[in-house]
């Protein structure tokens, strides 16, 4: 199974809305498995919501901008001629645009992008 918060793999920390009632239908639908009481946390304060804010929606974005900038930067599109080096620097680049942008946009409204 895979972590609905992170996508890795679930480890045994289980989520379920505990508004539910036991009858509800609704309740076992709710259930989550995931990776580690960090992102069971996010998932209780989210009522185990999945789907990208805005503001993740817009650092997904942030990140792909910066991303394609990076493979021009390398000037070769193929990522089987990069160097481990290479792809490990685009991982980077793209996690540190959406973390960065995250940031960014919590500043400019007050409403805290992430849990």
């Amino acid at each position: 199974m895979i972590c609905p918060e992170c996508r890795r793999d679930a480890r045994g920390f289980g989520w379920f809305d505990a508004q539910l009632g036991i009858g509800d239908p609704r309740r076992d639908q709710s259930r989550r498995w995931l990776c580690s009481l960090t992102c069971q946390n996010i998932c209780h304060r989210r009522r185990g919501m999945i789907d990208p804010t805005r503001h993740e929606r817009a650092a997904m974005d942030r990140a792909v901008a910066m991303a394609g900038e990076h493979i021009e930067s390398l000037g070769r599109t193929d990522v089987m001629t990069w160097s481990p080096e290479e792809f490990a620097a685009l991982i980077e680049v793209i996690v540190t645009a959406f973390t960065d942008h995250l940031r960014e946009l919590g500043d400019d409204d007050g409403e805290v992008p992430y849990p």
